[in-house]
């Protein structure tokens, strides 16, 4: 995905497969970070309300950049640091080649700093910037301004203890930017791969060792590859997005449910602003850190939120090798002759002293070299190579900023279909009026279905069905096609990708566009844009299920119609989907004898157990009871067993289908009560007591105080999703899911929005705000957002700074 592609903008394509976003600002400066010409002066308020809440204003693009970059130092100053030095590629000059960042799926700092070093070379980020609107440069230029000047008014010793004094924090400049939306973009795909373009060496030479953690689990033969992998990581990094419109609705106008998951540490965190222009923009919601942009949000008019898609916006291509030599191949029945590029990192050692570590990756027009031993192989007859496309996308701030300001859904839909910056995430959507959209319309390789069965190879059909696609590269007819309607070579135009408007509900959870509403199937699209008549995922299901019943009134409340409250209810239930399809099942693990072998041999007593499982209300809410543990035990033991599924999937009924346990033999009867046996055993040496409750168990750790937790993980089909891992001693600490939550509804006084950041503005302990958000999602408190200039100026927090800045402009 990462080296030179046929496009000039395709040609730094980072490693792995899909990468997204933003290639914002970057490259118009300096190298070696020395300040350039005078730059413009800058001016901005910030205002900030209850729980830290920064409303910025000025009265142009560099202004409001500048206010962005000094309130999110304010709040985040040591986070922004790191993520400059990991964009950069110097994690391992400063905190060593082995450790990791603050995630558990990030790379080893040294192959984290070779990626990054590849595709943000000083090329690739000198064309990002100089694609960049005049607009969207003041942007950037005015944010790296305002950064700048909060890091030089507090100095290093004035620093949070994280980064407090650290040789590693500096100043930034506009080429930094540009390389940390690069990194984002990376996000979609590119930074699954980073192992696997490392492990790429010529046949007899050896590469960096591939990781375990292999993008393609393989289920038995040495060509298995499992075609459900990216929908998996949709699932675990995804989102819920709902927009309900004026036939769905108490008042007959537009309402939106904003759910992104992400995780709770490191550059993913979302961060709350406001952005106002007088006269020209008014935009408020959240966007990931560092983004001086508002990614999921709501203006007067219209209200959006985003979902990870299904979308591929990658293709891996599989080239035919000169046998007498591995670094050429055949193109057309012409040689062609891979080109080396060496990447130095420097690299701290065990004394404190630096030492060069240098490697070398192979890239071609379709990207850039990988290795995935047994399935992916660089050998004497073939090498693979990986083509992000979105390594050519330098318009994500354009896009967002088009959407920031769009003043009807039909401007919003005009803007994502011309601009097409979008990365790797749907876009669900509500106006005023009460129409809702969904467009699935992101940055996708041009590969229609005629060429994807022409031009995979037989052993590659498998994975084309899941949507990645492996192409054969002996042909240049199997490349990426070009359509004159797109902003950029090798891409679908906008107006070709799938989407659908409503006056009921459209919603996604990181499933494809097919379901969007089952009243109106998205069908015909190449598999690598959007796959229908296939299995939804629980939490897929479970958001269809209650908006049907709530628009079918058979949900046990009044009317046919949805309040905010309920929407927020939609999520908030905690209702694992699993459970209540496939409980009576289970609880047959119950029946005969009161005595059952766990896996291991152990004989264990299932009455008492049994009597909490069937007690169990069938949520992950804080006060759910250990049955909840006992069922997901089962369900992670059972899952793709012949016990699933007595009724199978039928495209005809997917909400419902497939479900229950094929429980027609003893055989099946004793392989269910081990299953619980086991489950016993597992909750005894995580600690779980049979009176123990979810919310006594997983927690946040936030300075020093534990907060419970309600939520749980997708596989169980639970809706809000939040994921933990085990502490020492017992207990979970929540690491992912659920992260900026936003309802939005349209009324004749115009926006009314109500919104939690599940962890909060700060990542610092010290500010008053780096628990008190976590605190209102425990208690599942929904706080109303002050957005009109009178209810921000009646906030009992309201506190106001003005700040000016003249001088030169760090490039």
């Amino acid at each position: 995905m990462i080296a030179p592609s046929h496009s000039a903008q395709l040609r730094l394509l980072r490693t792995s497969a899909a990468a997204i976003l933003l290639t914002l600002t970057a490259g118009c400066g300096n190298d070696d970070n020395t300040a350039s010409e005078p730059g413009p002066g800058y001016a901005a308020e910030i205002r900030r309300t209850a729980y830290g809440i920064a409303h910025i204003k000025a009265n142009d693009d560099g202004g409001l950049g500048y206010g962005i970059g000094y309130a999110y130092a304010q709040d985040n100053i040591c986070l922004m640091a790191e993520r400059i030095v990991t964009a950069n590629g110097e994690r391992a000059k400063y905190f060593g080649a082995d450790a990791r960042g603050a995630t558990e799926d990030t790379a080893p700092n040294l192959a984290s700093d070779y990626f990054y070093r590849l595709i943000n070379e000083p090329e690739a980020v000198a064309i990002a910037w100089r694609e960049q609107p005049a607009p969207m440069r003041a942007l950037v230029e005015g944010y790296v301004a305002g950064y700048n000047q909060y890091l030089d008014e507090r100095g290093k010793a004035g620093l949070p203890d994280a980064c407090k004094n650290g040789a590693w924090v500096r100043s930034m400049t506009t080429s930094d930017m540009v390389k940390i939306v690069r990194r984002y973009a990376a996000e979609g795909a590119g930074s699954h791969f980073i192992e696997m373009l490392l492990a790429a060496a010529p046949p007899g030479t050896t590469g960096a060792p591939a990781s375990s953690r292999s993008a393609f689990p393989r289920r038995g033969g040495p060509s298995a590859v499992d075609p459900q992998y990216w929908q998996q990581q949709h699932a675990r990094t995804g989102s819920n997005g709902v927009a309900l419109g004026k036939d769905a609705t108490e008042n007959g106008q537009g309402m939106l449910l904003a759910n992104p998951h992400n995780w709770w540490k490191g550059d993913l965190r979302f961060y709350q602003l406001h952005l106002t222009i007088p006269g020209k923009l008014d935009v408020m919601g959240a966007s990931l850190g560092g983004m001086p942009m508002v990614s999921i949000g709501f203006n007067k008019d219209v209200a959006w939120t985003h979902t990870n898609n299904t979308s591929s916006h990658f293709t891996l291509h599989q080239l035919q090798l000169d046998p007498l030599d591995p670094t050429r191949y055949v193109v057309d029945g012409k040689v062609q002759t891979m080109t080396r590029k060496r990447v130095d990192v420097e690299v701290r050692q065990a004394d404190g002293s630096l030492a060069m570590r240098s490697h070398d990756f192979y890239q071609t027009p379709l990207g850039v070299v990988m290795h995935l031993p047994n399935m992916l192989e660089w050998n004497r007859k073939n090498a693979y190579t990986l083509l992000d496309a979105n390594m050519g996308n330098h318009r994500m701030l354009e896009q967002w900023r088009a959407m920031n300001s769009a003043r009807s859904l039909g401007e919003l839909r005009e803007g994502i279909d011309r601009i097409v910056g979008l990365p790797w995430v749907n876009t669900v959507a509500v106006d005023k009026d009460g129409k809702t959209l969904l467009m699935d319309v992101t940055v996708v390789p041009n590969v229609p279905l005629a060429k994807e069965k022409a031009c995979v190879p037989a052993a590659f059909r498998e994975l084309a069905a899941g949507g990645v696609l492996v192409l054969d590269a002996s042909t240049s007819a199997c490349n990426p096609g070009n359509d004159p309607a797109a902003p950029q070579s090798g891409i679908f135009a906008g107006a070709s990708l799938p989407r659908l408007e409503r006056d009921d509900y459209v919603q996604n959870s990181n499933d494809s566009a097919w379901l969007s509403n089952p009243a109106a199937p998205l069908t015909g699209f190449p598999s690598i844009v959007s796959i229908d008549a296939q299995e939804q995922s629980g939490r897929t299901r479970i958001g269809i299920s209650q908006l049907q019943a709530r628009l079918a009134g058979t949900d046990g409340l009044a009317g046919r119609r949805m309040s905010v409250s309920q929407l927020q209810g939609l999520l908030f239930s905690n209702r694992a989907y699993y459970a209540s399809q496939n409980m009576a099942d289970m609880l047959r693990a119950c029946d005969g004898a009161r005595l059952a072998a766990a896996a291991d041999g152990t004989m264990v007593d299932l009455t008492l157990p049994c009597a909490r499982l069937r007690t169990w209300d069938h949520t992950a809410n804080l006060d759910a009871n250990i049955g909840f543990g006992y069922f997901s035990s089962m369900w992670d033991q059972l899952y793709g067993t012949p016990l699933f599924w007595a009724v199978p999937f039928n495209p005809a009924d997917p909400v419902n289908t497939p479900r229950g346990l094929r429980l027609d033999d003893a055989a099946s009867m004793t392989t269910l009560r081990t299953a619980l046996a086991t489950a016993v055993l597992e909750m005894e040496a995580n600690g779980w007591g049979l009176d123990t409750t979810w919310g006594q168990l997983q927690q946040s750790e936030r300075g020093g105080k534990r907060i419970p937790i309600h939520g749980g993980r997708y596989q169980y089909g639970i809706y809000n999703v939040i994921a933990s891992d085990p502490l020492a001693g017992g207990g979970r600490e929540a690491t992912e899911g659920s992260s900026y939550v936003q309802t939005v509804m349209f009324d004749r006084n115009g926006p009314q929005a109500q919104a939690v950041l599940a962890y909060g503005q700060s990542v610092d302990p010290a500010s008053p705000h780096y628990s008190d958000q976590t605190e209102l999602y425990s208690r599942k408190t929904w706080p109303t957002l002050p957005f009109t200039e009178t209810q921000i100026a009646a906030d009992p927090a309201y506190k106001r700074i003005a700040i000016s800045h003249k001088g030169k402009a760090r490039q």
